[in-house]
């Protein structure tokens, strides 16, 4: 599926290489705001760029039926009750909510979910993110003093390349988190630059880090905070001031720790009980840099050899006037430092993201590392990549500028123009592949299950799966969802084993409540996603059930609970019994105490200053 050259003629794809230029044209005519018109240029081009995201009334292919339905299960525990959601009865028989790595409560864009609906408010948070996103990279442009047409450069190479569209495409809102990773990088050069000098200054970037970084665990970036570490090792590698540097990534990494502690906590305490055991391997791609940065591939393509997962794990398109700018740049590497590092952490990217199966051993011996397609790298080589192209734009200008005459200013008239058709003709080469990708995504006809689960909980194998018009099946297990039932179409990688009955199991619905006794009964009397109670007799000892997942945190009565085949459970002596099934999840609590704690030193590094001159 390749997107051809032809497309650079489209509507859309004419639209938005007009409206860059524009704006650009804009941005050189005002010197006093042009960083500000350039800010607002990438807020109206991000829709027009993600046309395919706004509503349509369809649902979204691949991951998206899933996270559909969990984003769902969220939304409306979270409305129903009224509180933050710590276990999740719908997904494969039951597994944490708040401890799980990707739950979205604490994330900036659930509100979005919470106010629109999870259709409509994932597909506004895609473009939300992506804004933002390509807003850091114009900031970062900004502190490392390139010009305000180099920054919108950059932004559009990053934001609108397929690095992180095909993501979106696939269904994987774990990559929102991009957003935050050059605002990132722009919070720590701002840290690490005060930290010769005002060392007041550097405390609060530091802690303006730590937020971000925060913020990224919080939306679910796992594999993006793993990445960004690295690249923080190799900022502590290779700058002159490396104590300083030191000082500050430790600052902003205790920041960011303990503002993320509510989740953090619970999160790695769940993966003591239940860790990913899967490996999605990745194939080698050194020979396929080509392919990657400059093929015009639409989503579910097969490009290289032994390619295994998806194009989305693999593709990078940055098209050639961006690739030709950042060669350009490189014409001053000797003068310049920021070109040397942005160059050697662009190659580490590559190499690293291009080894495919050779790590796959480290990741069998640190199981405790994020487990999955290393290839995702790719998008630490985009970055320095986009800056790189920027600092070839401007170096472009130079050059113009330094071979025109300058009579009537046409040595800065022209090199502007020519800026300005450059930016032209990137947003359209980018916008003609981002545009069509953004249309593979929302494509599933919706659908409603012929019955309504029995309350209180019903599980269901049914995918309800459609064929499109490609002979491609597509699973609606969000239909399921919406009516009740919990969904074992999908199950997550950090979660129990799935031990529940399901519709399909049994002829008569399973009861939520049993003993294994044939003489006892159980009555449930009240059902909440982490409290169950229910009246138990037997006439002899038995081991009461309760028709979902067994994990740490459960009690019953204040007595921690039991596992029997994965389930939980409790063993009763004879008699009538009032049981209260109660799920706290573990460090939870503890995690709560750390967070508003650190939230409380936060606050009181910020008025400080007031709090000392009230005294004078």
């Amino acid at each position: 599926m390749v997107s051809p050259w032809i497309d650079l003629l489209t509507p859309l794809a004419l639209t938005v290489g007009v409206v860059v230029a524009l704006g650009a044209l804009l941005v050189a005519l005002l010197p006093r705001y042009r960083w500000v018109v350039a800010g607002l240029l990438l807020i109206i081009v991000t829709p027009i760029m993600l046309v395919g995201f706004l509503p349509n009334g369809q649902w979204g292919i691949s991951d998206w039926d899933y996270y559909f339905s969990y984003h769902e299960v969220v939304r409306d525990l979270t409305l129903t009750y009224g509180t933050v959601p710590t276990w999740n009865p719908y997904i494969c028989g039951g597994t944490t909510a708040v401890g799980d790595p990707e739950f979205p409560f604490f994330t900036p864009t659930f509100l979005l979910e919470l106010l629109y609906g999870v259709p409509f408010g994932l597909r506004l948070a895609a473009m939300v993110t992506t804004a933002i996103g390509a807003l850091g990279m114009l900031a970062l442009a900004h502190r490392l003093k390139l010009s305000a047409l180099a920054g919108l450069l950059a932004a559009l190479a990053f934001s609108f390349g397929s690095v992180t569209i095909l993501e979106l495409v696939e269904g994987h809102p774990n990559v929102f988190a991009v957003m935050y990773i050059p605002w990132i990088f722009w919070s720590w050069l701002a840290a690490y630059q005060s930290s010769n000098g005002n060392r007041r200054h550097s405390r609060l970037w530091s802690l303006l880090t730590g937020v971000l970084l925060a913020a990224t665990f919080l939306q679910g970036g796992i594999y993006l905070l793993m990445y960004t570490a690295g690249a923080f090792i190799f900022l502590l590698a290779v700058v002159r001031r490396r104590v300083d540097a030191l000082r500050v990534t430790v600052t902003a990494g205790v920041w960011g720790l303990s503002l993320a502690a509510l989740k953090l906590v619970p999160v790695l305490l769940w993966l003591t009980q239940f860790q990913d055991q899967s490996y999605a391997s990745s194939a080698s791609t050194l020979t396929s840099l080509p392919e990657i940065f400059l093929g015009r591939y639409l989503h579910g393509s097969e490009v290289i050899p032994n390619q295994g997962s998806g194009w989305h794990e693999y593709g990078a398109y940055v098209g050639p006037l961006v690739l030709a700018l950042a060669a350009l740049a490189l014409t001053r590497i000797k003068r310049s430092r920021v070109i040397k590092l942005l160059l050697v952490a662009g190659l580490i990217a590559i190499a690293i993201s291009s080894s495919g199966p050779l790590l796959k051993p480290l990741f069998d011996q640190a199981s405790f590392l994020p487990r999955s397609n290393v290839s995702r790298l790719v998008l630490f080589t985009v970055l320095p990549l986009a800056l790189l192209a920027g600092i070839g734009l401007d170096r472009l200008r130079q050059l113009l500028a330094s071979v025109i005459s300058p009579k009537y200013k046409l040595n800065v008239v022209i090199p502007s123009i020519v800026a300005v058709i450059a930016l032209g003709v990137v947003a359209t080469d980018l916008g003609s592949l981002t545009q069509p990708l953004s249309e593979q995504a929302f494509t599933v006809l919706p659908t409603v299950s012929a019955t309504t689960a029995q309350e209180p909980l019903q599980h269901t194998f049914a995918r309800y799966e459609i064929r499109d018009e490609d002979g491609v099946d597509h699973s609606r297990a969000y239909a399921a969802t919406l009516a009740n039932y919990g969904t074992q179409a999908y199950c997550t990688v950090l979660g129990a084993p799935p031990s529940v009955a399901t519709v399909e199991q049994t002829e008569e619905p399973q009861a939520l409540v049993r003993t294994r006794s044939p003489d006892g009964t159980a009555t449930l009397l009240r059902w909440e996603p982490d409290k169950i109670v229910a009246q138990v007799a037997s006439v002899e000892s038995t081991d009461v059930m309760v028709n979902a997942n067994y994990a740490r945190g459960w009690e019953v009565n204040g007595n921690p609970a039991i596992e029997i085949k994965n389930q939980l459970a409790i063993t009763i002596p004879a008699g009538s019994h009032t049981l209260t099934f109660t799920y706290a999840p573990p460090g939870f609590v503890f995690g709560q105490m750390v967070t508003l704690l650190a939230l409380l030193l936060a606050v009181g590094l910020l008025i400080y200053p007031r709090i000392s001159n009230l005294g004078k």
